[in-house]
């Protein structure tokens, strides 16, 4: 097994998770949260398009720039599932603003309870994608215990049917490890490395999940940090490392105890934490 070389100089952030109450932010936070991620000492943020739309992308990205910081991924495509057509709504909502702040990633997730047909999501994918090559930005696809892509195996076949080269996996470290069967390292070390473009370093709760909105509610109120919960962190960073992956990451931690702490240490918390598991 290769021993893993990546560095905490490599974790990013998805800024929002720093704000208790992410949905209800103002524009002000925007600005205070990138600050406070930066003196945390992480480079490069994951956004919602809620968080550009309030802030902008022009000023998003200035600020960025101003603090020796950069955009990895914009996350929230939501609609290739739905063929050609959700594609390409998803494109018109969201890459000007992803291309406009810089990131290499869009991210795609599916909150469908299933799929319509596998075909016609590989179509919306491929829709979806071939709109970003134009902008030189990677589609990332998330895979969602108890949604429409529950497991990296449908995932890597929606990819791979797409036939888009710039589409690729974005690997959830809690939703790897509740996928169901439970986490595939056979596959995953069938994956060529350039196609796990996003990486979400977190944790799952403990208790077992009993529902779609169980499992929803709390993976966005109480993931622990990396290591503190179920989740074998070290055994995903190994594989990745076993592929040569060299993947956008975003902590996403959301965890509405951690970040009532305050924002400053919560930013703390995570780099302290990056610094533990990116070995």
């Amino acid at each position: 097994m290769t021993t893993s070389t990546y560095t905490a100089d490599q974790a990013g952030l998805c800024v929002s998770t720093l704000h208790p109450d992410p949905h209800h932010h103002v524009r002000d936070d925007v600005e205070r949260l990138i600050r406070i991620a930066g003196k945390a000492g992480f480079r490069s943020l994951a956004f919602q398009p809620n968080w550009i739309a309030s802030y902008g992308a022009v000023e998003t990205r200035k600020l960025l720039q101003d603090e020796g910081m950069f955009a990895g991924a914009l996350e929230g495509g939501m609609n290739w599932g739905k063929g050609p057509d959700g594609g390409t709504a998803d494109a018109d909502l969201l890459l000007d603003a992803a291309s406009a702040i810089g990131a290499g990633v869009l991210h795609a997730a599916n909150m469908a309870p299933q799929l319509g047909s596998l075909s016609q999501a590989a179509d919306g994918f491929a829709t979806l994608c071939e709109r970003a090559r134009a902008h030189d930005i990677k589609v990332s696809l998330e895979f969602m215990p108890w949604y429409a892509v529950p497991d990296l195996a449908t995932a890597w076949r929606i990819v791979q049917a797409s036939g888009a080269d710039n589409g690729g996996i974005c690997l959830d470290f809690g939703h790897w490890h509740n996928q169901p069967g439970g986490p595939d390292y056979d596959l995953l070390r069938t994956i060529p490395g350039t196609r796990i473009s996003y990486v979400q370093p977190t944790d799952s709760p403990p208790a077992p999940f009993t529902s779609t909105t169980d499992y929803f509610m709390r993976n966005i109120t109480e993931r622990p940090l990396p290591g503190d919960g179920n989740v074998d962190v070290r055994a995903i960073f190994a594989a990745l490392a076993d592929i040569g992956a060299e993947p956008t990451f975003a902590y996403q931690v959301c965890n509405v105890a951690l970040a009532s702490e305050g924002a400053e240490t919560m930013a703390a918390k995570l780099h302290a934490n990056a610094e533990k598991i990116f070995v």
